[in-house]
């Protein structure tokens, strides 16, 4: 076994100090099984990166080389968290221009997470010995708080982020794939709650802001894209072309034709819905009715108006109804006898409980409040939020 302190190598010191994080930190440890890690120059430190849907941990040698073993445990912390609560996937900014204000609160979510012991300390300047990364003190900031709201006060202070630097490479982040990514977080995180020899190591903040981010809501648009894409089903049509195979001609034959047909239903009971956020909506319609055509219907206690076919880009939709009640019931019988593949809902949810449809393959609930939810537990929920950015009412690093 190596001495600890005397390594012939960068790699050497990496392999001993993620070696004894079994049992220095199991989460840590076991987060760091997912990554696939490699050596680069190409970042000065060390930084996490998603390509084709895979999570790649990147350092310098170099960097390595020059941190102690408590520091180099403090970094890869540092960068398991990134992961972990979805820093560099879902929780990006929509506006590239905001990249360098969310890289900071990002920094400040986590660094004030990690408690320093002997075995874990923050990297500091080799001259003036000060801590290196970004804290909340830097900002006269509160610690612990969440990503979301230190990207609010850094706002409200007016506080100029730009060139504001940690001790990780933030380069590389980015929202291609993140919708897989989240999954297989989603999953590790709910394996390792699970075991009280992994999930009882850490500090109860740090358990509940990692089960928090695991529930905040997706840049819907973003999400309905990546999943409506995806979906194609398959169904036998008749044809004049081919004969049957049973009975031959004169009867008609079958043959298999590739349709995905979706129908967006928009509540419009009461204000469900702001005119921002119809706006939002319509040109997201558009841009997926780009992938494959679609109908759109309004309705409320029940369906109002013609079914509109968005086969090319429209400039408006008249919403109708709006009578102060909801029921999803007509929504669903309307969608499963006309036998649509998908259906997916603008709503708040409330109305009362329905059953699951027999032939409608994928519902996806769109809500526009972060504290409703759809009456029933079966079909996959995203929400609408400002820039798709979530504004949790509990704490969320």
């Amino acid at each position: 076994m190596i001495a600890t302190g005397s390594y012939k190598s960068p790699e050497e010191k990496w392999d001993w100090v993620v070696a004894n994080l079994v049992y220095e930190d199991p989460f840590v440890h076991e987060f760091l099984l997912m990554l696939i890690k490699a050596t680069t120059h190409d970042i000065p430190t060390m930084g996490v990166r998603v390509k084709d849907a895979l999570i790649y941990l990147r350092y310098n040698p170099e960097f390595v080389e020059d941190l102690n073993e408590a520091e180099l445990r403090y970094v890869v912390t540092h960068e398991i968290l990134h992961v972990a609560l979805l820093h560099c996937t879902t929780r990006l900014p929509v506006d590239e221009a905001d990249a360098d204000l969310y890289n900071v609160a990002a920094d400040l979510a986590i660094n004030s997470l990690i408690s320093e012991t002997v075995n874990r300390k923050m990297p500091r300047d080799k001259i003036t010995h000060q801590p290196i990364g970004l804290l909340p003190s830097t900002y006269k900031l509160p610690p612990k708080l969440s990503m979301e709201q230190y990207i609010m006060m850094l706002q409200e202070k007016n506080i100029d982020c730009s060139g504001a630097k940690g001790f990780d490479d933030h380069r590389g982040w980015t929202d291609a794939d993140a919708e897989i990514i989240k999954e297989v977080v989603r999953s590790k995180v709910e394996q390792l709650s699970k075991s009280d020899k992994v999930w009882g190591t850490l500090p109860g903040d740090l358990q509940n802001a990692i089960l928090a981010a695991q529930k905040s809501p997706t840049r819907w648009w973003k999400y309905l894209r990546h999943r409506l894409g995806n979906i194609v089903s398959t169904r036998n049509e008749s044809t004049l072309k081919r004969p049957n195979k049973r009975y031959g001609y004169p009867y008609c034959g079958t043959k298999r034709n590739h349709v995905d047909r979706k129908l967006l239903a928009v509540d419009r009971s009461g204000s469900c819905m702001s005119a921002e956020d119809q706006g939002h909506f319509l040109s997201e319609v558009n841009k997926l009715a780009e992938i494959q055509p679609m109908d759109v219907v309004s309705f409320d206690v029940g369906i109002h108006g013609r079914v509109v076919q968005f086969d090319r880009r429209r400039l408006s939709f008249e919403y109708q109804g709006g009578s102060g009640g909801t029921s999803f019931k007509e929504v669903f019988e309307y969608a499963d006898a006309r036998r649509y593949e998908s259906l997916i809902i603008l709503t708040d949810g409330e109305a009362a409980s329905i059953e699951q449809p027999r032939y409608v393959k994928d519902v996806i609930w769109v809500l526009t409040d972060l504290n409703k939810k759809p009456p029933v537990d079966w079909g996959r929920r995203v929400y609408i939020t400002p820039k798709g950015v979530s504004q949790p009412q509990t704490a969320e690093a």
